[in-house]
């Protein structure tokens, strides 16, 4: 990325950056550039094949296939939840 890419993007999220804080970005951005190319890079030959977070590969016939099932009513999935709105209430995380 260029400086230039750095500035198109921080106008489009209208953010702004001191000259500092730009050429840290721009490090940033390239690493995370680089890291994305090595996660493409890492499934060799086609997408037949997944490079598995072990020592060997794994192909599409390994993994299980997908079963339809039928799910928990919510009553059940609701049975230790406090209060009786009929969902889970988190707290609020952003002010």
């Amino acid at each position: 990325m260029e400086v230039s890419d750095i500035k198109k993007l921080a106008t489009l999220a209208r953010l702004r950056f001191s000259e500092e804080e730009m050429e840290q970005f721009l490090k940033e951005m390239d690493e995370i550039v680089a890291f994305a190319d090595t996660i493409n890079n890492s499934v060799e030959g086609s997408t037949d094949q997944i490079r598995g977070v072990g020592s060997y590969d794994i192909t599409y016939e390994e993994l299980r296939p997908d079963e339809v099932r039928e799910s928990l009513p919510n009553e059940k999935i609701l049975s230790n939840v406090e209060g009786d709105k009929g969902c889970f209430v988190v707290k609020r995380c952003v002010k």
